[in-house]
């Protein structure tokens, strides 16, 4: 959503993309009549009750057209999708989905909301215990606080990386944008699926009166939105207007993801403003803790041969660990990125890098075959020295891991 601009009406697209997403919950919603009929022909309480509440979100979509009021229309859009999914047999919905996948989207059950004045601790979790460890997340830095936010469930879960594990710590509900798919483009009331990182905060008394407390800003659109099209920007984490409250005042958002400002109050006592990983699921997924570990051993020790080759200028090893599709934070394609660090090289007489803040977690929606590593990288040598905080996008081929980009924050 845009800050500090008056609303704009979606473009055609977007309409288009409704229409097309309302054509498809009459279409299913024709189906799961006729198989109510077929099946429960003596009951038709389903029925009249599915029937009745359909015509209603279907009026209230049709209404909210009319008045061009699209964050209202995919509300009632996401309501109708919930009939539809509601009055389908559990009996159906359980034969197609696998038992570890049952297992893994049963909600966690929540902890009270307080407002604490020092870090929370990691607390025993029954449900992560038994799951294992949430898929997106392989390392993090000792100690570290990293977000999850369950789209379907409205939760927002607080996991801290300990002894090398995460644990979760807390967590809290939230309220995400009204169209409960993925973000594609600037004014489609979407929350973004992925894996994000927080670049600052900025305190309520800086902002209008809606973001409360406070908003953290995130990197969406991040490198791999750019690179399949995703358009858009000013997806925050934030509060909302005093006196309201999330869930019944505050039912959804333009985007964002929204938490109390008790919340967000509490949050900022232990989160860092800039760096801080925010991953954007609709329902979170486990995997096993063994599997995790080899994962993280295998993209760190890429990272560290990444780096030895670096120290060592051996520029052609150096390059090997590129993808010939890699385009650098400033744009640069990996034809000048080559070039232009074969003539830096050149003038090398030693160089020495340290990789600290590291973190690095898998984007589900890609399968596993995405990671992403942040970290802080202190670069020194004979004739320059910086400190850069990089975000690294790699993809796994057949055999190994290639960076295919990277960007700062």
């Amino acid at each position: 959503m845009n800050r500090f601009k008056s609303d704009r009406f979606s473009s055609r697209s977007v309409y288009r993309k409704l229409s097309l997403a309302i054509f498809a919950v009459l279409v299913v919603s024709n189906a799961v009549l006729l198989y109510l009929f077929i099946q429960e022909r003596s009951n038709n309480k389903n029925l009249i009750k599915f029937v009745t509440e359909a015509r209603r979100d279907l009026d209230q979509i049709h209404e909210s057209l009319r008045q061009k009021d699209l964050q209202k229309a995919f509300r009632h859009l996401t309501e109708a999708q919930k009939q539809v999914v509601a009055l389908l047999p559990a009996q159906s919905l359980s034969s197609q989905q696998p038992k570890a996948e049952k297992e893994a989207s049963q909600p966690v059950p929540p902890v009270r909301e307080r407002v604490a004045s020092v870090p929370p601790q990691p607390v025993v979790s029954l449900v992560s215990a038994a799951h294992g460890v949430p898929g997106p997340l392989v390392f993090a830095d000792a100690g570290e606080y990293l977000l999850v936010c369950e789209k379907d469930l409205k939760n927002l879960a607080v996991y801290r990386f300990t002894e090398g594990k995460f644990s979760l710590v807390t967590q809290y509900p939230c309220v995400v944008g009204a169209n409960n798919y993925d973000k594609v483009q600037d004014g489609d009331f979407a929350t973004p699926l992925g894996v994000y990182f927080f670049l600052r905060f900025s305190p309520g008394n800086t902002l209008p009166e809606i973001y409360g407390y406070g908003a953290y800003i995130t990197n969406y659109p991040n490198f791999m939105d750019r690179r399949e099209g995703k358009k858009g920007g000013g997806i925050w984490l934030h509060g909302h207007s005093p006196g309201k409250n999330i869930g019944f005042d505050v039912v959804d958002t333009k985007g964002c993801i929204v938490v109390s400002n008790n919340a967000l109050r509490e949050m900022s006592t232990f989160l860092n403003p800039r760096g801080t990983p925010i991953v954007i699921v609709n329902n979170l997924q486990f995997a096993k803790q063994e599997d995790q570990s080899e994962l993280s051993k295998e993209l760190r020790a890429f990272l560290d041969s990444w780096k030895h080759s670096w120290e060592s200028i051996d520029t052609k090893k150096y390059l090997s660990y590129y993808s010939t599709n890699f385009v650098n934070s400033e744009g640069m394609s990996f034809p000048d990125f080559k070039k232009h660090k074969e003539r830096t090289n050149r003038t090398k007489k030693f160089i020495q890098l340290k990789i600290d803040n590291l973190a690095i977690l898998i984007p589900p929606e890609h399968g596993g075959k995405i990671a992403i590593a942040r970290f802080l990288q202190r670069y020194n040598s004979n004739n320059f020295k910086s400190d850069t905080r990089k975000i690294f996008y790699l993809r796994k081929g057949q055999t190994e891991w290639q960076i295919i980009g990277e960007s700062s924050y």
